[in-house]
């Protein structure tokens, strides 16, 4: 083997690409080919080693050369790594902010309590947020590494990168256009989700010391399970919903129908939430065992949670309904003015 198979075998190893690899390392080869012929035909000399090197030393190194070809060679390329930091940034401050409030909680509930108890909780509290954000930050690169790769950089439009026209100042907002943000924001949290419920059920409930050992008492029940599957269909068709707006940059007729179907999905799973039993598992028996000891206080409590569980999978529904009309609405007004 020469030196110019060697090198283009070595741009070939560093190519990310698999399909077409064998058609850019034949390219690159018969360009080198015809290159080393034409400086041999110019200096009068048959191509040697040293020609070969030569060429070869001015053409690049492997690595550099390879970069041409990938197309992403970026986990988050540096168009949506702006995207990437802001949202994670809103994120991290919300599971801090919740996680905190939390801790504060407890800290409250299990008042009084002695010091080793106390610096032991906030430790718990602290320790909690840090996992919970490794596990944010780990589920949002691999969402937006796959936005890299499957949303063309082209789809990001950056103001930036536009010549402004004042003129642009008398312009009317496109209704149909969406928000880069928007979508991005939507399957982060949506993936967050399949992610929880799925694969981390266990940190959904009320913590409590119990003994100076750390408890759990489990928040839904098996009947938010059943529906679990259900959930995770609505939840996978918000993200493909969402990575298509991303792609268009605009709301379509066939989004649109999307978004309606899915809506529609999400109305019949919340009515059989609501109207079947109940998705949580608090009860006077588990409440007792987080330290309600009063069996009429924990039956209220128990009785206060199913009500507002109840509140809120109606105001959910009410929620998703509206926004159901609303598309059904945009998208004649929309097919009426084009």
């Amino acid at each position: 083997m020469n030196l110019i198979d060697r090198y283009v075998a070595e741009v070939g190893r560093r190519l990310l690409l698999v399909k077409g690899r064998k058609d850019i390392e034949n390219e690159l080869r018969s360009t080198l080919e015809d290159m080393l012929e034409e400086r041999a035909q110019k200096s009068g000399k048959p191509a040697d080693e040293v020609m070969q090197m030569e060429l070869l030393k001015e053409y690049g190194a492997p690595a550099k050369v390879a970069e041409t070809y990938n197309p992403n060679p970026y986990l988050i390329g540096p168009r949506i790594f702006p995207f990437f930091m802001f949202i994670l940034k809103i994120v991290l401050a919300a599971v801090a902010l919740g996680l905190g409030i939390a801790t504060f909680i407890q800290i409250i509930n299990l008042s009084p309590m002695s010091a080793v108890q106390l610096l032991e909780t906030i430790s718990k509290g602290i320790l909690n947020i840090f996992s919970t954000s490794i596990a944010v930050f780990g589920n949002m690169a691999l969402v937006f590494s796959l936005i890299e790769r499957f949303a063309p950089i082209a789809d990001f439009k950056m103001d930036e990168d536009k010549e402004w026209d004042p003129a642009s100042l008398q312009k009317e907002p496109e209704p149909q256009e969406i928000k880069i943000w928007e979508p991005i924001l939507a399957i982060v949290f949506t993936f967050i989700a399949l992610s929880l419920f799925n694969f981390n059920p266990h940190l959904i409930g009320i913590y409590h010391l119990d003994e100076g050992e750390w408890k759990v008492i489990p928040l839904l029940s098996e009947a938010f399970f059943r529906w679990l599957p259900l959930l995770n269909i609505a939840w996978v068709a918000e993200i493909i919903l969402n990575g298509m707006l991303l792609r268009t940059g605009k709301w379509t007729t066939s989004t649109r129908l999307i978004s309606i179907g899915t809506k529609l999905f999400q109305v019949i799973i919340l009515a059989l939430l609501f109207a079947g039993p109940s998705i949580l598992a608090v009860t006077p028996a588990s409440l007792a065992t987080g330290g309600i000891t009063d069996p009429e206080a924990a039956q209220t409590l128990s009785q206060l949670a199913h009500t507002g569980m109840k509140i809120v999978l109606g105001l959910a529904i009410f929620g998703t309904v509206v926004d159901m009309i609303k598309s059904v609405y945009k998208m004649f007004t929309a097919r009426a003015t084009a």
